[in-house]
């Protein structure tokens, strides 16, 4: 179900029915993150064990305070030191990489995942054989013709934080984001853009405001 060649991935439909490597990341994930969160407060070593488990690579002294979400979970990688508080969710279909000693607070979200912002280019119909460079399928008014099935077109962008940075309660990182060393990010921040190293931004979207010195 692989649409158009171009220099971004994409793919059609919901990803576990496109391949079954998708399938078996996100039944993964799933099965691992269900006994991740209803761990006793006390099981310390099996926490441990199932971070590591769930996730690319993840450095000595991190740690991840629960509940923890995410969907594939090998996509992730994170520093030594690090401190990740309770309720974040990282949509991880691409690769998410975490710094040093970075601190994100409760609630924090970071999205690999996107579709594109077009509607015809977002929905497609399922049958192939069906597209066409005129989208005949979409009439004057911008009305689909509902004896088509549609799908929607999944697209997806890496995320990099760097070294000792604080990332802020409720901020959302979007794809292709890349936050430099020694950054600090505001509380309900929306991160659409890179932010570059020793800086402060805060915003929606985010700008920087100052040096961080």
């Amino acid at each position: 179900m692989k649409i158009k060649e171009e220099k971004q991935w994409q793919v059609k439909g919901p990803l576990e029915l496109h391949d079954g490597k998708w399938k078996e990341g996100f039944e993964r994930c799933a099965n691992i993150l269900y006994k991740l969160n209803n761990l006793h407060p006390s099981e310390h070593e099996e926490k441990n064990k199932l971070l590591k488990e769930l996730f690319g690579e993840i450095g000595e002294k991190t740690e991840v305070l629960l509940p923890f979400y995410c969907n594939i979970g090998t996509n992730i990688k994170i520093g030594k030191g690090s401190f990740i508080n309770i309720n974040n969710n990282y949509l991880d279909t691409d690769s998410i990489e975490i710094g040093d000693y970075t601190l994100l607070a409760p609630g924090v979200n970071i999205i690999t995942a996107d579709h594109p912002t077009s509607t015809k280019e977002r929905i497609l119909p399922l049958d192939d054989e069906l597209e066409d460079e005129n989208y005949s399928y979409i009439d004057e008014n911008s009305d689909f013709d509902d004896n088509i099935e549609y799908t929607f077109v999944n697209t997806k962008k890496p995320v990099k934080i760097g070294d000792r940075c604080w990332i802020g309660t409720n901020v959302i990182i979007q794809p292709g984001v890349t936050i430099g060393d020694n950054v600090v990010i505001g509380s309900a921040s929306v991160v659409t853009k890179d932010i570059p190293s020793n800086s402060i931004a805060v915003g929606v979207p985010a700008k920087v405001i100052k040096n961080n010195e």
